[in-house]
């Protein structure tokens, strides 16, 4: 598996030796469509702001973590937190 240098310096190669502007174009658009993807807003959080599927995958995996670590709290004892709101 080649590292991320060289897929970098391979497809650098590609790009400084085509001279064919339709080729140059459709690369440039699949590039930026993948970037868009990347940072693709799927919903809002509680207060507003913008939730990409990398910081939604990344909370999830933070949640999985903390139960793992038994940092949980029961629905009956958020229940009794709550009251003393």
């Amino acid at each position: 598996m080649a590292t991320i240098s060289e897929i970098k310096s391979i497809l650098h190669k590609y790009i400084v030796e085509t001279e064919d502007q339709e080729i140059l174009n459709h690369v440039q658009a699949y590039f930026r469509s993948l970037l868009q993807k990347k940072g693709k807003i799927i919903g809002y959080t509680s207060d507003g702001q913008p939730l990409t599927i990398e910081v939604y995958k990344r909370d999830i995996d933070e949640a999985r973590q903390q139960i793992r670590e038994g940092k949980i709290i029961s629905q009956e004892d958020l229940e009794k937190e709550s009251e003393n709101w």
